[in-house]
């Protein structure tokens, strides 16, 4: 990553970000941990009936509680109280107490009681997770781009846009702005689209309870692919940005006349990264699948697309991009029912299944089955947005390819990852999610926690190895994906508790007692929505870490981007490990 890319996630200048750097910037940091109170931490949403229910309480001092209170606080159809114990559990992150009342199936609206202190009101019931599923998809709808959204915003941006490189003048309005700004990156907004279409491919027309059926989904899709299309070149490939700045700054990031030609025009980046391509290819062959009936045109421009993009592009050697190569075989396959597409797909996967450490490294024995950076990059792969891909990619492949003679080594691959890498590391913790990475060392000069022999891990990103670092909230909800579609592949119950774990902790259950998506539970830290303001089922960047690996949020409307920029890719992981989880 450079500047660059550290410029299109927040909303800064370079010159700004210089201002920023250093010990001021490490100082504001420090005052966004956690305060004492809430000590209590659990999902705001609530609990399925039938699931693992854990209450987590921050302690320091001496003497610790011993007993928490779960109530029912509708006392209907009859007052319920149960009084349950709280039990210490060593945890690297904060020392916590834990109680567990898993077995309390009994639906209504609780609340819990250490001490003095309450928690959150919370639910337990059937529909827990599906209920929220219309917030996190009307989001999008919000961010439209190039055309009015009532209460939010009149016509915009119809004169996107002028090219950097040779300043002729393209139609590209539409789209989706990206995040608490304005532009229009491809890399992030094409996950929206994949997003709805595996919502409505995991759930079908009873997504919502409202009983809307498909047609919002793929109304919302269609609308965000029309930009998509016009950023395909002649070449087959697909350009990177639209209002991107000139030289990776933020320059573009405003409104304008909607005049073309006029000093307030937006850039169009025409620059065409792999992984960029990679998105394209998948959503299109998706698009395709999901119109072949109802509109078989506009299917079939959609599979032509894709395939001229598949035809044009290169595939590299990074474990990220091959993952995503892997899935866009697939779609291709699914969409065009071409052998050739499969084969295809098969051979990422094996070159996905080379780049897995198989072998203890490191002069340790206790984790293993993670992933390498690429076939050139030993290094331990580590990703902010996607970083449980690649075994997310190895699990579709064998569910697709199942007769295939690797897919049972795709299967094996994917459990060595879960049972000797994840479910070891999430133990470290009470709240039990998932670390940022493995490190071999120290390779920036601030705290890595040792793990084993030379490796060692942070739950948060380092602060000090580039010039951005964000929240968790794409990892964690990634992770959830993985562990969802594995409890569905391989039965095994401890995958899906863990799934909820990571989704449980931006929905509250974390250090500062946040909820973390507008609209839903208390406490909701106020959005870098600095153009629009809040939006409902708006998920933002969520919970980072200092240089001691600490959890900072900010809680104290700093305006931090990092923490609560509201961003694509979240609420399009949200989407697609919700309804993965309803489905199993």
């Amino acid at each position: 990553m450079d500047r660059r890319d550290f410029v299109r996630l927040g909303l800064s200048t370079p010159a700004i970000l210089a201002a920023q750097e250093g010990p001021a910037r490490e100082e504001r940091v420090e005052r966004m941990t956690p305060l004492e109170t809430p000590a209590i931490a659990l999902c705001h949403l609530g609990f399925l009936p039938k699931s693992r229910k854990v209450v987590i309480y921050r302690w320091a001092g001496e003497s610790a509680p011993t007993e928490f209170i779960v109530r029912d606080i509708a006392a209907y159809p009859a007052p319920f109280r149960q009084t349950r114990p709280l039990r210490r559990v060593t945890s690297d992150v904060i020392d916590c107490l834990v109680g567990d009342f898993s077995d309390l199936e009994r639906e209504g609206m609780y609340q819990v009681t250490v001490g003095d202190e309450l928690s959150v009101p919370f639910f337990i019931r059937p529909d827990l997770w599906r209920r929220t599923l219309p917030k996190a998809v009307g989001y999008y709808h919000y961010q439209r781009c190039g055309v009015a959204v009532p209460n939010v915003h009149p016509a915009c941006h119809l004169d996107d846009a002028r090219r950097r490189d040779t300043g002729a003048h393209l139609d590209l309005a539409g789209g989706w702005h990206d995040a608490g700004d304005l532009r229009k990156w491809m890399s992030a907004t094409q996950m929206n689209g994949i997003a709805l279409l595996r919502l409505a491919r995991n759930l079908g027309e009873q997504w919502d309870a409202a009983g809307s059926g498909l047609a919002p989904l793929l109304e919302e899709a269609r609308w965000g692919n029309r930009y998509f299309l016009k950023m395909q070149d002649a070449d087959g490939l697909v350009w990177n940005d639209v209002a991107g700045g000139v030289n990776g700054d933020n320059s573009d990031n405003h409104w304008t006349d909607n005049r073309a030609g006029t000093a307030d025009d937006r850039h169009l980046n025409a620059a065409k990264p792999e992984h960029v391509q990679a998105l394209f290819v998948t959503l299109q062959a998706m698009m395709a699948q999901a119109f072949r009936k109802t509109d078989a045109p506009y299917a079939e421009q959609c599979l032509r697309a894709a395939v001229r993009c598949w035809d044009a592009a290169r595939r590299g050697a990074a474990s990220h991009t091959l993952a995503w190569w892997t899935l866009a075989a697939l779609e291709l396959h699914r969409a065009a029912g071409k052998e050739l597409y499969a084969e295809a797909a098969a051979r990422l996967g094996e070159r996905l299944l080379a780049l897995q450490t198989t072998d203890f490294i490191g002069s340790q024995k206790d984790v293993r089955g993670f992933w390498r950076v690429s076939e050139t990059d030993a290094n331990p792969y580590n990703q902010a947005v996607d970083s449980a891909l690649p075994p997310l990619a190895l699990l579709e492949l064998a569910s697709a390819l199942s007769e295939h003679r690797l897919a049972t080594r795709w299967r094996d691959a994917v459990r060595l990852h879960l049972d000797e890498y994840v479910l070891p590391l999430a133990a470290h913790s009470a709240y039990e999610i998932v670390p940022y990475g493995v490190f071999t060392g120290s390779p920036t000069p601030e705290h890595y926690r040792p793990l084993a022999g030379d490796l060692t891990y942070r739950y948060f990103m380092p602060v000090r190895k580039q010039f951005w670092w964000l929240g968790m909230t794409s990892h964690l909800e990634c992770y959830a994906l993985l562990l969802a579609s594995a409890a569905r592949a391989f039965g095994k119950s401890r995958y899906r508790e863990l799934a909820c774990r990571q989704l449980e902790w931006i929905l509250g259950a974390n250090p500062f007692g946040a909820c973390l998506m507008t609209g839903e539970g208390m406490r909701n830290p106020f959005p870098h929505s600095r153009f629009v303001g809040l939006i409902p089922g708006g998920i933002m960047n969520g919970i980072a870490g200092n240089v001691k690996d600490e959890p900072v949020l900010d809680t104290a409307y700093g305006f931090d981007w990092r923490t609560t920029e509201y961003w694509s890719p979240h609420n399009a992981y949200y989407l697609w490990t919700v309804s993965t989880l309803e489905r199993a």
